[in-house]
């Protein structure tokens, strides 16, 4: 299954659709399994194996290939076979008109010059004669565009009606005739002069492509013929002298396919500054608006299509944009968009009906516009889209009169005077394009999120027109919904306009026909020009009006069956991810549908693994497979539906929802160990794809997944210790700081970033969860080093998490410090390159509510000073001193209420009294501090008494100033010695046997310390508590009175009744390490050690 998607991926017909280079490596069929060889080339170089030239060695390489091609055969064959046809026509016209007519075309012909060209016809006979030839030459052409030219697009070039009623030479006797299909200007080189000066003055609309026009550009001679032609035309123009100032004409065909083939910025935008433009263009169409004289004119037609048709090639250029500007492009580019709108404005003002064409290439020409403000900067598309509310507002006021004034049926009522095609094109063309420019200047466009704000603004001004009930403007929108050429345009309005206002949702959702309009587009049943996207965004918007209202509008109940109808049968992945959308909306509002698994996991498993075309945002900022994730999160989560979430976990959709979700987050290439950069000069990772998936999407897929491993925990298990599985490496990306600074900028990635590190936590952990093989374990525990997953975790909690979000990562990185030394000094590494971050979110943590958090956090300090260094603990102290040194946080955590924490706390305090003067110097000075200690000695928790008398017993060992102070903790101590548990018992004698060295003996014989040691010695059942209190007496008996007391006592025989018990165990067993510890004490019992 897997092969076959990838193979229909490769075979797609669409080119939009078809798997192209580099998406095709990451398909699951071959990812990973492709050693690409990286060369350096720039940023647009679109494979590993080729490289652009620079623009000098491009003119060079050029130039070389038509110097070498055989130009002259191709001139020939060209000339010969116009010839023929000339000497053809000739002869039928003298057959039928007689010596008069040839007498005429004998004239017309030498007035002609060199040039026979551009006046041409094709007999009825050999119509495609010339057209053939043509026809292979422009193929040529095309084949060999060169590398990184744009074709560019077909524009019809025909002598309008008007034209042709003025002047009947001009029209053409057959079809075909008086039309050349292209001009090769590089390639045929006119032999002279006056061939060049007869191509610029042709008046027939000749069609003109560019094979090659860096190379014009760079032709001095040629750049100045087109810019003369078109400076001494258009003055001619400028003044009201009509007479030959059609030689523009061509001039204008020329530059409008130079505009648009031409992919250098800098010398295109260098010839456009010389020639005057676009200044010169928008002084002609002004002035051709108010000249009469010009009006009049048999080409005035000809010549405002043509000059609409190079204004919106200059705006389509890449010069206009921010990224590629080239001088004051931008500057100038700005102040041309300012001066098109005024005569935009006037013209829509205008109700003149003899201006619809005009009216409908200026408003194709303002889309482009819109376009080329799309992809600017925030403050350029600000300054446009907000001056159409202002200073430009009779734009967008004509817009909205031109969709509300009665139009044109589009189906002619029974009994009705028949209209004629011509005229029905024309009258529908013109609301097309007042559609099509309102839903540009309304519609977010995809991955331009420079420009949302500002189109905002525009759409929540047409909301509140739309939401007025007396405005016209929302019946005619909603009438036009059927509309095959006006319906997507419109649709896309409502959606933007849907975004901004819930009241708008509500009117729509009111409104009979727009429901029965949107219901009767999903179900296929109106014709449209362009039906896939125009049912993609009638599902969004189903989907948001069921967002917004939290209802189901009237009817929309029934719908569920034909949704996933639709979402299982189509092949299309942008309808299979909108109707998943509108499934999912309507799940949760409680419809049913009839979804069998073997049919929905096949059409995810393809919309997955498809390429996708992202054309319009989901509703809620969602992104493109959201929707399909929500939807496999309510069928998989579904109660009784464990069989099939093993079964879904077990197929290929698995591993492609993983790779595909790889994709989107744009994960970095793994570097090796030897091969990885120190962590100041790594590059920044990429920004994720946000729209293919959201933040809501990446929480709902990481929730599919912990109720899958939940389901299935070994299958989590195995992808987890797979090293290098696509599993792995995107969840340790979803922790590192780059990726959570990008997905908290990101649209509603703030509310869905706990959501999604928590899940990523609650995967983690299942390696520590179960019962895992120690070899298994010790792979899984060194990719969480190799990732520095401990130090991602700390960041994570002081960056980006609420406190009371943090406990989960808090106990992760407790369980990787405990279990790994790298991950502790990770930890600890982090804490000194942010030491004040870390230690404010330490400190809140500490004194916080949550005792499971406090209790993991004083463990995992615990563990630190206990393993690493006293130089890497001056962070703990200043934790438990506070910001005043008073050390509140230290007594309110020995006050706390729950004994775990209370137990922790008097343990990470033995941990670092074994190091830390400062904090014996504390019990000392700080008043209470010292009683606080000693009153965990009583606790009732064994836990905390456990702890409390390890705590003490390291601050009794060379106590120094400290000792006196100790005398204290005597009885409590003595006490301990008959506690029932044998860890308090052995950590009771060890501290009394810290305090002897310390001048405490008549305060240890007041409470007869060493005659109850040596009871233990002989007797207590515990072996380690014996060791413990031999120790003990050996420490003590350093002291003249102690030593006295033992020997009046009889130690040293009961000490060698000990040690022969001792020799008479069983020679197998090992010999207890009490015995030494006996012989040494009787060794140091007799008289000659006496003091």
């Amino acid at each position: 299954m897997i092969m076959k998607s990838f193979l229909q991926g490769l075979l797609t017909k669409d080119p939009r659709q078809r798997l192209s280079w580099p998406d095709l490596l990451h398909h699951p069929f071959i990812a990973g399994r492709v050693t690409i060889i990286t060369e350096p080339g720039g940023s647009d170089l679109g494979t590993p194996f080729t490289s652009h030239l620079p623009p000098e060695l491009q003119v060079l390489k050029e130039q070389q290939v038509h110097r070498l091609a055989p130009k002259g055969n191709r001139s020939r064959i060209l000339r010969l076979a116009c010839k023929r046809m000339a000497e053809e026509a000739k002869r039928k016209k003298h057959q039928n008109t007689g010596p008069a007519l040839e007498q005429e075309d004998r004239t017309s012909k030498m007035a002609s010059g060199t040039a026979p060209l551009p006046r041409l016809r094709a007999t009825p006979q050999e119509p495609g004669l010339i057209a053939g030839i043509l026809a292979s030459e422009m193929k040529s052409s095309w084949a060999e565009w060169g590398a990184g030219e744009t074709p560019p697009a077909p524009r019809e070039n025909q002598i309008t009606q008007d034209c042709e009623q003025a002047d009947p030479e001009l029209r053409p006797e057959v079809v075909g005739q008086q039309s050349i299909d292209a001009v090769d200007l590089e390639n045929e080189e006119p032999d002279s002069d006056d061939e060049w000066q007869h191509l610029l003055k042709t008046g027939e609309p000749v069609p003109i492509q560019l094979k090659a026009p860096l190379t014009l550009l760079c032709n001095p001679d040629f750049c100045q013929r087109i810019q003369g032609q078109l400076h001494e035309a258009g003055g001619q123009i400028l003044k009201d002298v009509p007479e030959d100032a059609s030689h523009i004409l061509p001039a204008l065909r020329v530059l409008s396919s130079l505009l648009s083939s031409c992919s250098d910025s800098v010398p295109l935008y260098s010839f456009c500054r010389e020639a005057g433009l676009p200044g010169l263009l928008l002084s002609l169409l002004r002035h051709s608006q108010e000249s009469n004289s010009i009006q009049q004119q048999c080409w005035y037609g000809t010549f405002l299509r043509d000059l609409m048709a190079v204004i919106q090639a200059y705006f389509a250029c890449t010069f206009n944009l921010e990224r590629s500007q080239t001088g004051d492009s931008l500057q100038v580019f700005q102040e041309a968009a300012n001066l098109f709108l005024d005569q935009l404005g006037k013209l829509l003002a205008q109700p003149d009906d003899s201006k619809q064409t005009l009216r409908r290439d200026s408003l194709m020409c303002f889309t482009v516009l819109c376009e080329a403000m799309d992809g600017n900067s925030w403050t350029i598309s600000k300054a446009f889209y907000s001056s159409l509310l202002t200073t430009q507002r009779a734009v967008l006021d004509g817009l909205l009169h031109g969709l509300t004034v009665p139009q044109l049926s589009f189906h002619t009522p029974p009994g009705a005077p028949q209209v004629s095609q011509p005229l029905r094109e024309q009258s529908e063309d013109l609301p097309g394009a007042m559609s099509s420019a309102l839903a540009a200047i309304c519609t977010a466009p995809v991955g331009l999120p420079s420009c949302w704000e500002a189109k905002e603004q525009i759409s929540r001004h047409l909301a509140n027109q739309l939401s007025e009930e007396s405005n016209q403007l929302r019946p005619s929108l909603i009438s036009g919904l059927q509309h095959p050429i006006l319906c997507l345009h419109l649709l896309k309005v409502l959606y933007s306009c849907c975004h901004i206002s819930e009241r708008l949702c509500h009117l729509l959702g009111q409104e009979p026909l727009a429901l029965e309009s949107l219901l009767m587009l999903v179900q296929g049943k109106v014709k449209v020009v362009d039906w896939e996207e125009s049912t993609e965004v009638a599902l969004y918007l189903l989907s948001l009006l069921v967002l917004q209202l939290q209802d189901l509008p009237p009817g929309m109940e029934k719908l569920g069956n034909e949704i996933a109808t639709l979402f299982t049968h189509s092949h299309i992945v942008s309808l299979v991810s909108a109707a998943a959308c509108l499934l999912g909306q309507l799940g949760q509002q409680g419809v049913t549908f009839d979804l069998q698994p073997v049919e929905w996991i096949a059409a995810a498993s393809h919309a997955l693994s498809a390429p996708a075309e992202v054309r319009l945002i989901p509703p809620g900022c969602c992104g493109f497979y959201d929707g399909l994730l929500i939807l496999l999160l309510q069928l998989l989560t579904q109660p009784g539906k464990g069989s099939l979430l093993r079964d879904v976990a077990d197929s290929e959709i698995w591993t492609v929802l993983w790779h595909r979700f790889s994709m989107a987050l744009r994960l970095p290439e793994e570097v090796s160990p030897q091969e990885e950069e120190p962590s100041l000069s790594r590059p920044q990772s990429p920004e994720p794809d946000w729209t293919l998936i959201s933040p809501q999407g990446m929480a709902a897929l990481l929730s599919l997944a912990v109720a899958t491993f939940t389901q299935e925990p070994q299958l989590c298990l195995s992808h987890l210790s797979q090293r290098g599985s696509i599993l792995m490496s995107t969840l340790k990306h979803l922790l590192s700081p780059s990726f959570l600074r990008q997905l908290g900028r990101a649209p509603q990635g703030a509310e869905f970033l706990p959501v999604v590190v928590l899940s990523v936590c609650q995967l983690l952990c299942f390696p520590f969860a179960l019962d895992v093989d120690a070899d298994l374990f010790r792979g899984v525990l060194a990719d969480f080093v190799d990732s520095e997953v401990a130090a991602h975790l700390l960041q994570v909690c002081c960056h980006h998490l609420p406190l009371p979000q943090v406990e989960l990562p808090v106990s992760l990185l407790t369980r990787l410090a405990l279990t790994d030394l790298t991950s502790l000094n990770q930890f600890v590494n982090t804490v000194a390159a942010s030491p004040r971050t870390v230690i404010s979110f330490l400190s809140v943590a500490l004194l916080g509510d949550q005792p499971l958090l406090t209790s993991d956090l004083l463990s995992l300090l615990a563990h630190t000073a206990r393993v690493l260094s006293p130089s890497h603990l001056s962070f703990i102290q200043e934790l438990l001193a506070g910001s005043d040194e008073s050390y509140r946080p230290l007594r309110s955590l020995l006050g706390h209420p729950e004994h775990s924490v209370r137990a922790r706390t008097y343990g990470l305090l033995g941990h670092l009294l074994q190091h830390s003067m400062a904090l014996r110097g504390a019990l000392q000075s700080q008043a209470g501090l010292l009683n606080l200690l000693l009153l965990g000695l009583g606790d009732k928790d064994p836990a905390v008494r456990r702890s409390a008398s390890f705590a003490v017993g390291n601050a009794a060992y060379q106590a120094g100033p400290l000792g006196p102070a100790l005398a204290a903790a005597v009885p409590g101590m003595t006490q301990l010695l008959e506690d029932p548990q044998a860890g308090i018992r052995r950590n009771a004698v060890s501290a009394l046997g810290n305090l002897g060295p310390e001048g405490l003996g008549a305060e240890l014989l007041q409470y007869q310390v060493p005659q109850r040691l040596l009871e233990m010695a002989c007797g207590d059942p515990q072996l380690n508590v014996k060791e413990a209190a031999l120790i003990a007496l050996r420490s003590l008996r350093q002291e003249p009175c102690i030593h006295q007391v033992l020997v009046s006592l009889g130690a040293s025989e009961r000490l060698a009744m000990l040690s022969l018990g001792n020799q008479l165990l069983v020679h197998s067993s090992p010999r207890p390490a009490s015995a030494r510890h006996c012989r040494k004490l009787i060794h140091l019992l007799r008289p000659t050690h006496s003091t």
